[in-house]
C-alpha cells in the first residue's frame, strides 16, 4: 500500500487505523469502506484467531450484517435458537421464546462461533479492497496536529504512520487502552469457567438453550451448526493440570436434567468472567469500542452484539462532512455507547448472579420465573431486553405510537415500491443514509399535500432543510400515486394503511432516522 511522506520517518496512513481484526473492527472498516473512507485494519496476532468464543447473534447485529450485504450468508451458516430453558436442580421452571421479538425480519438469536462471523466479515472487507494486516503490533500513541502518531511493530521493522483516528477493537487486553493510558475499573467473578465445543450425546433440543441452575454452580449448554454443542460450567477448584474435558464431564453429570456425553473431539478452553467498563471511550483522537471499551459475563451472549453496535454506530459518524460535526457526533457516540455499556454490564451481572442463587434466595427466583411464564410477562420483557431493542437514548422527543425517539425503529412494513415489492422501514437504511420518513398514507386526499410538503421540507431545526439535510434518503407513504411525489423524493404506496397501523399512529408523521436505525426526531403533522 503506498504511503505519502508528511514528515521524516512517518508515513501518512489512510484516516483511520483500527486495532483489532475481530468483528468489531471488521463492522468498522466495512462501513468506512462503504462510505469511500480510507481505512487500514492491523492485527498482532499472525493469522484469524481459531476459536469460537461468542456464538449468539441477536436480530439487531443481525439488521446491522443485513446493511454490510452479509446477513444471508451468515443466516446459511447458522442454527436459529428460537427458545432457551432454564432449569433448577433439574426441574425446568421457566422457557422463553424468542420467535416473537416483534419488529424485525429475523425472528430468533442465532448460533454461529465467532471464528465463522469474521470469517464472512472478513471476505466482505477483501470484497471491498481491504486487506487485514496480520503480525502488526501497536507499540505506541503520539497525539498531534489534530491526529495520531502511531508505531507498529511489523515483520519488516517498526513503521510509523500518521492517521486521523486510531479505534481500539483489540479486545480485553486491548493495548490501545492501555497506551492511551485509560482505566478499566470493574470486578472478576469467583469462579472460573470451563468449555467444550463438540458432538453430544442428548436428548436435549439442540435448537435451543439450556440453562441448567444448581448449588454445584451452572451448566450451560447450546446447539452449534453441524450437529454439535456448546457446554460450559462454573467451577470453584480447577488446576491447569486438570483433563479440561473430564472435569466438564462430570459438572455435565451432577448438573443437567438429562444424560448428557461429550464424545469428542471437542475444542476446549477456560476463562475468568469479568464486569468491567472503560473510564472513557474517547481520548482525543484515540477511542475504543468493543472488548476494549467494555467486558461482561457471557449470560444472554450480548458480548459481540455490543460490540458490533459501538462499530456501525462510529463508522457513519467517522465519514461526515466537516470536522466540527464530526467532532461533536463522535462526543455524543461516546455517551450513548458508555450508557449502553453500563446497561449490558448491569443486565449480565444480574444474570450471572442469578445462575449462583441458593437457598430461599434460589426458591425465590424459581418462583418468580415460573410466575413470569404463568402470566406472559417473562415472554413480553425478557426477549426484546435480550436483544437490546429497550435501550433508549436520552435527550429526544416524546414518542408517537411504536415510534420512540432515541431508540431503535422497528421493521415495519409500508407498503410497495418499484414493482410492487414489499417495503419495510429498514430497507430505507441500506443506503447508509439518514432517512427522513413521512407517512401520509392515512389519507388519499389531496387537501393534506400542502403538510406533507411542510415535512418532507423539515431539517434539523424543524423549519427547514439544513444543507446536511440534502444528502437525506426521502421517503413518503401515500394510499395512492395520484398525488404524486416532489423530485428527489421516493414513493412507497400504501394502499392499506400498514404505515400508519403497524406504527400505531394516526395523521401525518416525519421521522428522522439516522444511519444506524436510532430515531433522531419526530414531528408530527398539523392537528385538523
Amino acid at each position: 500500500m503506498p504511503h505519502e511522506e508528511t514528515e521524516p520517518g512517518v508515513q501518512h496512513s489512510p484516516q483511520t487505523l483500527i486495532v483489532g481484526a475481530g468483528p468489531t473492527g471488521l463492522t468498522l472498516g466495512i462501513e468506512l469502506l462503504r462510505r469511500n473512507m480510507p481505512v487500514r485494519i492491523v492485527d498482532r496476532e499472525d493469522r484469524p484467531h481459531p476459536h469460537a468464543k461468542a456464538i449468539v447473534l441477536w436480530p439487531r447485529t443481525l439488521e446491522v450484517f443485513r446493511r454490510l450485504g452479509v446477513a444471508d450468508e451468515v443466516l446459511a451458516r447458522s442454527v436459529a435458537l428460537p427458545a432457551a430453558n432454564y432449569y433448577s436442580e433439574g426441574r425446568r421452571v421457566a422457557r422463553i421464546g424468542f420467535d416473537e421479538l416483534a419488529g424485525s425480519r429475523f425472528a430468533t438469536p442465532l448460533s454461529l462461533p465467532q471464528e465463522q462471523t469474521e470469517a464472512v466479515l472478513r471476505e466482505a472487507f477483501q470484497r471491498l479492497g481491504g486487506e487485514v494486516e496480520f503480525g502488526r503490533t501497536l507499540t505506541g500513541l503520539d497525539q498531534r496536529g489534530g491526529g495520531v502518531r502511531a508505531t507498529l511493530d511489523t515483520p519488516d521493522g517498526p513503521e510509523h504512520l500518521a492517521a486521523s483516528w486510531v479505534v481500539g477493537c483489540d479486545g480485553a487486553h486491548s493495548t490501545v487502552r492501555e497506551l492511551a493510558g485509560i482505566g478499566f475499573a470493574g470486578l472478576t467473578y469467583p469462579q472460573t469457567f470451563l468449555l467444550a465445543d463438540g458432538p453430544c450425546e442428548t436428548s436435549l433440543a439442540h435448537d435451543e438453550a439450556h440453562y441448567f441452575m444448581t448449588s454445584r454452580g451452572v451448566l450451560v449448554v447450546v446447539g452449534l451448526p453441524g450437529g454439535g454443542y456448546r457446554v460450559f460450567a462454573g467451577v470453584r477448584e480447577f488446576a491447569e493440570s486438570d483433563d479440561r474435558l473430564r472435569v466438564l464431564q462430570e459438572a455435565a453429570d451432577e448438573r443437567c436434567a438429562v444424560p448428557l456425553r461429550m464424545t469428542g473431539p471437542s475444542r476446549t478452553g477456560i476463562f475468568r468472567v469479568h464486569a468491567r467498563r472503560a473510564d472513557r471511550f474517547r481520548m482525543g483522537r484515540v477511542l475504543l469500542a468493543g472488548d476494549a471499551a467494555h467486558i461482561h459475563s457471557p449470560a444472554g451472549g450480548q458480548g459481540l452484539n455490543t460490540a458490533v453496535e459501538d462499530a456501525h454506530a462510529l463508522a457513519w459518524r467517522l465519514a461526515l462532512p466537516g470536522a466540527d460535526r464530526v467532532d461533536h457526533e463522535v462526543d455524543r457516540w461516546e455517551r450513548e455507547r458508555r450508557r449502553v455499556a453500563a446497561s449490558v454490564v448491569s443486565d449480565t451481572d444480574r444474570q450471572t448472579r442469578m445462575w449462583m442463587l441458593g437457598g430461599w434466595r434460589g426458591r425465590l427466583r424459581d418462583t418468580a420465573l415460573a410466575a413470569g411464564q404463568h402470566s406472559g410477562l417473562l415472554g413480553r420483557l425478557a426477549p426484546p431486553r435480550m436483544a437490546q431493542f429497550h435501550h433508549t437514548h436520552p435527550g429526544h422527543g416524546p414518542a408517537a405510537g411504536r415510534i420512540v425517539p432515541g431508540r431503535r425503529v422497528p421493521d415495519l412494513p409500508l407498503g410497495s415500491g418499484t414493482g410492487q415489492r414489499p417495503v419495510h422501514v429498514h430497507d430505507l437504511l441500506t443506503e447508509g443514509r439518514t432517512v427522513l420518513l413521512v407517512l401520509a398514507s392515512d389519507t388519499a386526499s389531496a387537501a393534506r399535500s400542502g403538510e406533507v410538503r411542510r415535512l418532507l421540507a423539515t431539517g434539523r431545526d424543524g423549519r427547514r432543510r439544513t444543507a446536511d439535510s440534502e444528502r437525506w434518503l426521502r421517503v413518503v407513504t401515500r394510499r395512492s400515486p395520484a398525488a404524486g411525489a416532489a423530485d428527489g423524493v421516493r414513493l412507497v404506496l400504501d394502499p392499506a394503511g400498514a404505515a400508519h397501523r403497524g406504527t400505531r399512529v394516526r395523521g401525518p408523521l416525519a421521522v428522522l432516522i439516522r444511519p444506524d436505525g436510532v430515531v433522531e426526531r419526530i414531528v408530527r403533522g398539523a392537528r385538523r
